[in-house]
């Protein structure tokens, strides 16, 4: 709880993955995948529910033995490679309110598949959106800065000539402004957001993220430099 607000931690896994088989609980490290996360949103000091969302009943164990709650197995409708994760939050919360009878004022989103995101980045990002937020349907999403040549993208046109994208008129790289790429880490949102627009909206807050910490494990490749990461 923040500021005597409810947040609720929401970890979506699906048992299905085509880059990387099983890849959310593969050993990394002496512990499942998932589990990295896990321990991260319960050592968060706000977070006043970690909860598990998946159709995979070994993924469902694994987390229950880590501490986290799984009170349902998804729909299988909801967990394909194709369905946005934003159905399987929706019908998370419908199952709160009508089994729990209860109801919470953020979500936080954190992908399984992120194992260097830490409690103090998540702690960090929740007081970086209560501090910086400037409406009450603000969201965030953690974010990497963008190298500055970014500003100097480039595209062809109709007529097939250059276009700079960012329409820069001053190429000087100090006048260049900032940009970011999501790293996928840490979404945050009002619930009552989430079920209208998801978490990206003209009032989307960037949370910046060191590079080192936004590792995102698709692939065998993802694993292998995880592993060295987390390595002594």
């Amino acid at each position: 709880m923040y500021n005597h607000k409810k947040i609720l931690a929401f970890i979506g896994a699906r048992k299905g993955s085509k880059g990387l088989k099983n890849k959310n609980i593969l050993n990394l490290c002496g512990r499942p995948l998932i589990c990295w996360t896990i321990q991260a949103a319960l050592g968060s000091k706000y977070i006043d529910r970690t909860l598990i969302s998946t159709d995979g009943e070994n993924i469902a164990r694994i987390s229950k033995a880590a501490g986290a709650d799984v009170p349902f197995l998804r729909p299988a409708k909801l967990a394909t490679d194709k369905a946005p994760i934003e159905g399987a939050i929706r019908h998370a919360l419908d199952w709160i309110e009508k089994n729990d009878k209860n109801s919470y004022d953020y979500l936080l989103l954190l992908q399984p598949t992120s194992p260097l995101r830490t409690s103090r980045h998540i702690d960090d990002a929740i007081k970086h959106y209560f501090r910086h937020r400037q409406t009450p349907g603000d969201t965030l999403v953690s974010v990497n800065r963008a190298s500055p040549k970014t500003g100097w993208l480039m595209g062809k046109n109709s007529k097939g000539y250059i276009d700079f994208c960012f329409g820069l008129q001053d190429h000087r790289r100090q006048n260049i402004p900032s940009y970011y790429l999501p790293n996928g880490l840490i979404y945050l949102a009002p619930t009552k957001v989430i079920r209208r627009v998801g978490f990206y909206s003209s009032h989307t807050l960037p949370f910046v993220m060191d590079e080192k910490a936004s590792v995102d494990i698709d692939s065998r490749e993802d694993f292998k430099h995880a592993l060295k990461m987390l390595s002594p």
